[in-house]
């Protein structure tokens, strides 16, 4: 029997200002149906993380009902499970109801997961349906009834052993986890929830399972075997994604130890393209780029200093393509010299900071004389010992009269040109 294998739809979510649920995962809704017409898979598994958000958008849930109801029409096995990002009580709601139509979502978690045999010919193929698994969930009375499960290697080895597996089977298994290679993480991407090492599970705790169709890491790879394996997420949502291999995953099971994978290909309404360097290399960048349309575009400007109205100019260019701009920043000899930290986890300096910040909040980037006023105001914090000191009681007035005849002498300037 042959199963499509996909994960991490997330429905709903937003890739910087663009609303996927729009246009791009409709798109891929559709690209993904004509798959299964093509291929006839007998089934298709869904690993979690179906919707973006705990409580999803009108939209999202139209679309995922929309999927359903289009595999109902073919009469193929559907198999979901929830992610983190999902709730399972909303998800599963019409389960009764949808497994009428061989669609079978898992819901809150039991002592017994869910679990479907599904004959392909004389032989049989059980679906195990985990959702996403907490130690102190598993250890509940209303489950394990374990107080000593503690870390989630612990909560999946223990809720893995209670079922009662035929050996003589193959076991598929649908678990959305932080899943681990002798202590080497899955290679991940930045759209992921995931905090340093949290919900970490050895791939051996699946050892009794034929095949693992796992959610959560949004690049698709095995884990410690090939039959380990993440599905990847269907479309881009960010750019620490570019180049990833967004191929759809399709699974032959030929008999207990013979399963093979395949890679296919399926077509994209947006890929992603970053452009990088100065503001007018990347301007004549942009006029080099055939059909724009076909891109989310986001620009890495290495300029030391924003020349006036760039956000303009780089609109103008690439329209409605360009997703987000980018600084990169080096400090200088001088900042360093005053002693301007860096973000330990972003890596930048406080008036890089706070560049985002309002680039975000104003969709306009700083010109070179606002930078020049954010520097003198951090120099002035730096003088007194401390940034941003919060338990200053009021700027000194020296520094107060110096801002002020600078903007003064800015809007002097100002008043001269025109």
């Amino acid at each position: 029997m042959k199963f499509f294998h996909v994960a991490d739809l997330h429905f709903g979510k937003m890739l910087y200002n663009v609303q996927m649920v729009e246009n791009d995962q409709p798109a891929w809704v559709e690209e993904f149906l004509k798959a299964v017409d093509r291929y006839q898979p007998e089934a298709v598994v869904m690993s979690g993380d179906i919707y973006d958000r705990r409580i999803p958008s009108p939209e999202a849930m139209k679309l995922f009902g929309h999927l359903l109801t289009e595999l109902a029409r073919r009469d193929k096995y559907v198999f979901v499970i929830p992610g983190n990002h999902d709730s399972d009580i909303r998800l599963s709601h019409m389960n009764e109801l949808l497994s009428s139509r061989k669609i079978y979502i898992a819901g809150e978690l039991e002592k017994e997961l869910m679990h479907i045999s599904v004959l392909d010919g004389d032989k049989e193929v059980n679906f195990w349906l985990m959702p996403f698994v907490f130690p102190k969930l598993v250890s509940d009375p209303r489950v394990l009834n374990d107080p000593e499960i503690s870390t989630y290697d612990e909560a999946a080895r223990a809720l893995l052993a209670a079922q009662k597996l035929d050996p003589e089977a193959c076991n598929i298994l649908l678990a959305h986890q932080n899943v681990l290679a002798n202590g080497v993480a899955a290679d991940h991407s930045a759209s992921e929830s995931i905090v340093g090492g949290l919900g970490e599970i050895d791939f051996s705790a699946f050892d009794r399972f034929d095949y693992v169709a796992l959610g959560h890491i949004h690049n698709e790879q095995p884990v410690g075997r090939e039959t380990v394996r993440y599905a990847g997420c269907p479309l881009y949502y960010d750019f620490s994604e570019l180049g990833r291999c967004k191929d759809l995953t399709l699974v032959t099971v030929n008999g207990k130890n013979d399963i093979s994978i395949e890679k296919v290909p399926i077509p994209l309404l947006h890929t992603l393209k970053q452009v990088s360097g100065s503001l007018e290399e990347i301007l004549e960048q942009g006029q080099t780029i055939p059909d724009k349309n076909r891109y989310y575009i986001q620009a890495v400007l290495r300029d030391r200093h924003v020349p006036p109205r760039a956000m303009e100019q780089l609109q103008a260019v690439f329209g409605r393509s360009l997703v987000n701009v980018k600084r990169e920043y080096l400090p200088t000899e001088e900042e360093t010299a005053l002693g301007i930290k860096h973000a330990e986890a972003a890596g930048l300096s406080i008036d890089a900071q706070f560049a985002g910040f309002y680039q975000e909040t104003q969709e306009e980037l700083l010109d070179a004389d606002q930078e020049e006023l954010i520097l003198k105001i951090l120099e002035q914090q730096l003088r007194r010992g401390d940034v941003f000191a919060a338990n200053a009681k009021a700027v000194p007035a020296d520094d107060t009269e110096e801002l002020i005849e600078m903007l003064l002498g800015r809007t002097e300037e100002s008043h001269e040109t025109a």
